[in-house]
C-alpha cells in the first residue's frame, strides 16, 4: 500500500516540476503600467536604423514612473514631460527638454524628441519596447 502512494506522490511532483506555463511571455500577461514603469529604458535605434553617438554621448535614455511622469535624457539635454498609457495607446504630453546645444549629439536628440512627440502607440516584447506612430516604428528601446 505504502508503495502505491509513493508511486502517485513521485508521479504528481514529476509532473508539477516539469509542467510549463502556457504563456511564455511574462510581459503579457503583466499590467502595462508595471512593465513599462520602473526602469530605465534605453534608446537603440530611430526609424529602425541603430543610432549612432559621438565617442563620449550617453546613450539617450528614458524613464517612465508609475505617477505618468517621464524623466531620461535625449543624448546632450534632460527631458521631461508626462506620458498617457491607455491599453495599446501611448502618448508623451507636455515633453520639454533643457536648452544646451550639442552639435555632435543634437541631430540624434531630435530625432528621438520627435519620435516621442509622434507616438500615439506601442509594442513590448520582452526587454524590447517599440514606440509607434499607428504601426509605423519610431523608435526602439532596451530595458536596462
Amino acid at each position: 500500500m505504502k508503495t502505491i502512494h509513493l508511486s502517485i506522490f513521485a508521479s504528481a511532483l514529476f509532473f508539477t516540476l516539469t509542467a510549463e506555463k502556457c504563456d511564455k511571455n511574462p510581459s503579457a500577461a503583466m499590467d502595462p503600467m508595471t512593465a513599462l514603469t520602473g526602469t530605465q529604458w534605453n534608446l537603440s535605434s530611430l526609424a529602425g536604423e541603430a543610432i549612432k553617438l559621438p565617442e563620449g554621448v550617453k546613450t539617450p535614455f528614458l524613464l517612465l514612473g508609475k505617477d505618468n511622469e517621464l524623466s531620461g535624457f535625449g543624448g546632450c539635454n534632460n527631458l521631461m514631460g508626462s506620458m498617457k498609457l491607455e491599453g495599446t495607446s501611448l502618448t508623451f504630453p507636455r515633453l520639454a527638454s533643457t536648452k544646451m546645444f550639442c552639435e555632435k549629439a543634437q541631430p540624434t536628440e531630435n530625432a528621438f524628441m520627435s519620435a516621442l512627440r509622434t507616438t500615439n502607440s506601442y509594442s513590448l516584447d520582452g526587454n524590447m519596447l517599440k514606440l509607434l506612430d499607428k504601426e509605423k516604428e519610431l523608435a526602439t528601446l532596451i530595458k536596462q
